[in-house]
């Protein structure tokens, strides 16, 4: 009788049921949107409040060659500086998103372009493995710890 319900309530919902799981197919775009469109776009235009807009407030960013960073405000000192010294173009692809309750994770790749402000002859190209924890805050998914390394 409970599996008949389990599958009842499946139904009647638009969201799929994956590993006995209802899965809501929604956040997972929202998620996906975040890193493969809001992120770049607030990257390339260099908004520090959008970017600062991303994180929620106990968020860590973990960025190589840089100090842990905490919560929005320091969050975007640390991106001012990166983009104080460099114009970034990235360019970022989601591998794996799984989403549980208000909590969910992104594992993807970036490839961003990198031209020095000094020298805008010169542009490289660093490719980053990104992992991201999320959490969904008010109705709004928002980075709480972003790691990637080199």
């Amino acid at each position: 009788m409970q599996a008949h319900k389990l599958v009842s309530l499946a139904h009647q919902s638009s969201k799929p049921l994956y590993r006995g799981k209802l899965v809501n197919f929604q956040d997972k775009d929202e998620i996906r949107k975040l890193f493969e469109e809001v992120y770049p776009s607030n990257v390339i235009a260099g908004d520090l409040y959008g970017y600062a807009d991303m994180y929620t407030e106990d968020a860590l960013w973990i960025a190589p060659g840089d100090v842990v960073r905490r919560g929005p405000t320091d969050i975007a000192e640390g991106f001012a500086a990166q983009i104080a010294k460099n114009e970034i173009n990235p360019s970022l692809t989601a591998e794996e998103i799984e989403v549980i309750g208000d909590f969910g994770y992104i594992v993807g790749v970036s490839e961003a372009k990198i031209r020095s402000r000094d020298d805008s002859e010169s542009t490289r190209v660093a490719l980053f493995r990104a992992v991201w924890l999320m959490r969904k805050e008010q109705g709004t998914w928002k980075i709480a710890r972003q790691i990637w390394n080199l």
